[in-house]
């Protein structure tokens, strides 16, 4: 038999893989534009933290530069005054101060020890002295001049916070007199804070190189609660120290637990602060924020991969559903091809009983009533018309159309018929398959091809055995009959109806028949091109 072809995946398998292989090629183009939009969400977000950052630094830094040149001037007017103790020219000269920079909250001014010389009355509680101050002694310590800031200060009265500005007072032969300061509200180095848009949740701050918070924006409005703490930042430790600007990078809030996108600016970059040694600003947008258009398209690719996955499904199913309906008006469209072929070879095989067996009957019942035959002539023509009939009843069968159990039932009975006249019959198969299909029609013919041959050996040939080789390949079916008899005459055989009747059986089923007469003994072979082997579909 030959090899069964392999069994196709089952189509619902196949349509699954298809939906399954569709969905994850647009799944892949979507990951891929989500990944391109959020790689430009952050660029975009890391150009405007830088931008905004430079303009905001600029806008300090000048606040600054413009309050430390007025202190300047007034430090250098007062060490050209005649009598630097005079309390009237002093006096005169802060007052011009104040009328060109209102926004200046007291202006005092301290002897080398420390002491207050000239200026407003000190608040009651107010520190008198104050040459333990940091920014007292950086300007005390330093052979350049420069200006030095306090820590953030608290101003209880008023509720604000503000850095105390301070430059040092010089004699004519440079040594140190003192120093001049004041106090500048934080709110006016944060003025520009309010102008500029982060963002609900981005914020700004302004530090110092030690990490400590002199004004911070955030939630849209001022942050005073971190004002005089330290934020630790690895980032600005090491800008601080390498003096190399980092690129922006993510920073999570410990005290709002806010992600943020950081760009990091020194507020000076050549030195002119004594104390801190430098500002720092960073300008943070919320990952929250700039991400927001990123994740609303996150929200709609899933939509629409989603929507893309009910589709997918639906179309599969309603493919799936029309190709089953196909199926199974195929599997019922074959079915009815079948039954009308096997009604067709039933019609066949009955006209072909008709024609054979029928006839035999007709003419075995003429000579019986004229009392023209003998009662062992009457019985080998019954006995034909019975072998037909047995050929017929096998090849009829409901199943399929197998010839190998048809050939064993007619080997069963010719080994028995020549069994019972003493002929030896050897019956040899060669490669026999599982199956031989052949059409019932066609193995009938077969057979009865077989049934004379065998017949004829039997009759005529005078045999002392005779030989039955069978051999199946994959293209066709060949038989041979052999028997070791007296042979006969091919031309005077060949008017008989015997010979001719298998001829023409052969030629209707497309067969090759040859008889060769071998002195001694005869040869039929058969040779029957098969179909090729059915697929299933």
């Amino acid at each position: 038999m030959p090899a069964a072809a392999p069994a196709r995946p089952p189509l619902v398998r196949q349509v699954a893989g298809v939906v399954a292989i569709l969905n994850l090629v647009i799944g892949a183009i979507l990951l891929l534009f989500l990944q391109q939009s959020y790689r430009q969400q952050r660029d975009h977000a890391a150009v405007t933290a830088h931008n905004l950052s430079t303009v905001l630094k600029e806008n300090i830094s000048a606040t600054i530069r413009e309050t430390d040149v007025a202190l300047d001037a007034l430090a250098r007017d007062i060490a050209q005054l005649p009598d630097p103790q005079a309390a009237g020219p002093l006096a005169a000269l802060l007052q011009r101060l104040q009328d060109r920079q209102p926004a200046l909250r007291p202006v005092r001014v301290y002897d080398a020890a420390g002491r207050q010389r000239y200026g407003p009355p000190l608040d009651a509680g107010a520190r008198v002295n104050v040459a333990d101050q940091d920014y007292f002694l950086a300007l005390r310590d330093s052979t350049t001049p420069g200006l030095a800031l306090s820590r953030p200060l608290r101003d209880p009265a008023l509720l604000q916070w503000y850095v105390l500005f301070a430059r040092a007072l010089r004699k004519a032969d440079g040594s140190f007199d003192g120093i001049v300061s004041a106090e500048v509200p934080l709110h006016r180095l944060g003025n520009a804070f309010s102008l500029t848009q982060v963002g609900p949740r981005g914020a700004m701050t302004l530090v110092s190189a030690d990490e400590l918070v002199y004004a911070r924006y955030a939630r849209l409005s001022e942050d005073e609660a971190m004002i005089g703490k330290v934020i630790p930042s690895p980032k600005l430790r090491e800008y601080v120290r390498t003096g190399h600007r980092p690129d922006s990078y993510l920073f999570h809030s410990g005290y709002d637990g806010i992600e943020r996108l950081i760009s990091l600016q020194r507020v000076f970059d050549q030195p002119a602060l004594l104390l801190p040694r430098n500002l720092y600003f960073s300008v943070g947008l919320a990952s929250d924020d700039y991400l927001q258009k990123w994740r609303e398209e996150v929200l709609l690719a899933t939509m629409l991969m989603l929507l893309c996955l009910l589709t997918s499904s639906g179309g599969a199913w309603a493919l799936l559903r029309f190709w089953r309906e196909r199926v199974r008006n195929q599997e019922q469209l074959r079915a009815f091809e079948r039954e009308h072929a096997a009604n067709e070879e039933r019609l066949r095989i009955m006209q072909d009983l008709h024609d054979g067996v029928g006839s035999t009957l007709v003419s075995t019942l003429m000579l019986v009533q004229g009392g023209n035959t003998d009662t062992a002539q009457t019985v080998a023509m019954l006995q034909e018309c019975l072998d037909d009939m047995r050929l017929a009843i096998d090849t009829l069968s409901p199943d399929e159309p197998d010839l190998l159990p048809v050939l064993g039932n007619f080997r069963f009975r010719m080994e028995a018929r020549f069994k019972g006249v003493g002929v030896p019959l050897r019956w040899h198969n060669h490669d026999l398959p599982d199956q031989l299909h052949i059409a019932p029609h066609d193995g009938l013919q077969v057979l009865r091809i077989l049934q004379e041959a065998l017949s004829n050996a039997l009759r005529h040939a005078r045999a002392h055995t005779v030989t039955v080789d069978l051999h199946f390949t994959a293209e066709q079916f060949s038989a041979q009959i052999r028997d070791d008899g007296c042979g006969f005459d091919p031309e005077v055989a060949s008017r008989g109806h015997g010979l001719g009747n298998m001829r023409l059986r052969a030629q209707r089923i497309g067969a090759t028949l040859a008889i060769q007469s071998l002195k001694p003994g005869t040869a039929v072979e058969l040779t029957l091109p098969l179909p090729p082997p059915r697929v299933d579909d």
